[in-house]
């Protein structure tokens, strides 16, 4: 379980979070959407431990993680995975030199282990062949598959992913979603994804937050968010001129 306890944020005199409270659980999707320079990132940040918050709490398992010493913090560290935007994969690195990265510094096993766990994470996101090929070498849609399978490697409690299907096509951006979702359930893992996606929200949210200037302005279920009563929620979903047609026939309903 994941819970942020009035997590706010400064960077000077701007306040990029601001009293923000969420829980996520394990074997759930749990998706933070808003504007780009709503707050989403740096709410992932703080809560993964790569930016410290300047008040609140974040509790990973009821161990108030972002309070604890440097080793401390280095040990759940092993049970979180990422998944950055755009991939992040080292260019220099074949498909299962990049899944074994985190297993050189997390783990104490073998080299063969390291490879074997690398080449069985591979399989598990459709990629058994790519294991010698470089990024520059695969698709967008196949280099986000190897993030997924880094990000896995080490089984990990908790799973952040910050826009996972930006620059990909609609139909991978489904592949992925999907693939996204099977592994938080099939392993029991708490996932926090943060997404400007509407179709990943109506697709794999178990649950939704809005963020809007810092601040948390709803949070709910997908199956609600077209009638959250926010009209700030309704300018973002609504924002295309076929998405406000669909607000008309809406609310014609």
């Amino acid at each position: 379980m994941i819970q942020a306890r009035h997590i706010s944020k400064n960077f000077g005199s701007v306040k990029a979070i601001d009293d923000i409270s969420i829980e996520c659980f394990p074997g759930k999707c749990s998706l933070v959407i808003g504007a780009s320079g709503s707050g989403k990132t740096v709410l992932l940040k703080c809560i993964v431990g790569l930016l410290e918050p300047d008040e609140g709490e974040v509790l990973l398992s009821d161990t108030v993680f972002n309070k604890l010493p440097f080793k401390e913090k280095k040990r759940i560290r092993s049970g979180i995975g990422m998944l950055f935007q755009g991939s992040a994969l080292f260019d220099f690195a074949t498909a299962e030199e990049n899944v074994m990265f985190p297993l050189d510094f997390f783990s104490g096993m073998t080299k063969e282990e390291k490879r074997d766990r690398a080449n069985f994470c591979l399989a598990r996101v459709g990629l058994e062949n790519v294991n010698k090929k470089y990024p520059s070498e695969l698709s967008g849609g196949m280099q986000k598959r190897v993030g997924i399978a880094r990000a896995i490697a080490l089984n990990p409690k908790y799973l952040f992913c910050d826009e996972p299907n930006s620059g990909l096509d609609p139909q991978t951006s489904i592949l992925i979603d999907r693939l996204i979702q099977e592994i938080t359930i099939e392993y029991g893992i708490t996932t926090l994804i943060n997404t400007h996606d509407m179709n990943s929200v109506m697709e794999i949210g178990d649950k939704v937050i809005f963020l809007h200037h810092g601040r948390k302005l709803w949070e709910g279920g997908k199956d609600g968010i077209f009638h959250s009563g926010s009209e700030e929620l309704d300018d973002f979903i609504f924002a295309s001129n076929m998405a406000r047609e669909l607000r008309k026939s809406l609310n014609g309903i």
